[in-house]
């Protein structure tokens, strides 16, 4: 038996007194890879063997809004930012015919990231609520170096507790192969 939708919600009492609830216009946003990693692998099993690949990558969510308080001048807008850094693995196998299979990617929040928001001044126009808005974009060179200075670290940590349990639970002798 399916419930029914919920009942509609009555709306709050606004007090005299109560602070102006912003409204927030949709701005911009991206997703973009940072840094990428691809460790082979090779597979041993009863004498056979074959050719396995770990793709691990960090990638950025990047958001920008416009924050404009409803009863306020459209001149006290504000751009507000999210950045979020996520970790992304696949595991790739190839076969005999040389084609490349890969599971589902796994992805997982870091714990790097920041939120913001900055007033973006008297001329909307000159200073636009965009990817480019100047401390947006500082957040994210900051993030993006965070991001950078630990992401090996991040990915041998990902081998050791997730991907290489699961490899040798399967019964498989790990190998590196011979550059």
């Amino acid at each position: 038996m399916q419930a029914g939708p919920p009942p509609a919600s009555t709306p709050p009492i606004s007090s005299p007194h109560a602070a102006p609830v912003p409204s927030t216009v949709k701005g911009a946003s991206a997703t973009m890879t940072v840094v990428a990693s691809d460790l082979r692998l090779v597979l041993t099993k009863a004498r056979r063997a074959e050719s396995a690949m770990v793709r691990h990558q960090v990638f950025l969510r990047y958001d920008v809004d416009r924050k404009v308080p409803d009863d306020a001048d459209q001149r006290a807008a504000q751009c507000g930012w999210r950045l979020r850094a996520y970790l992304q693995r696949s595991i790739c196998f190839s076969s005999m015919t040389g084609l490349l299979g890969c599971t589902d990617p796994i992805s997982e929040e870091l714990p790097t990231g920041e939120t913001g928001a900055a007033d973006q001044g008297p001329d909307p126009a000159a200073n636009p609520c965009d990817l480019a808005f100047a401390p947006a974009r500082e957040a994210r060179d900051r993030v993006i170096a965070a991001v950078k200075a630990d992401a090996q670290a991040r990915f041998d940590e990902d081998y050791a507790l997730n991907v290489k349990p699961q490899l040798l639970a399967s019964g498989v002798k790990i190998t590196k192969p011979k550059s």
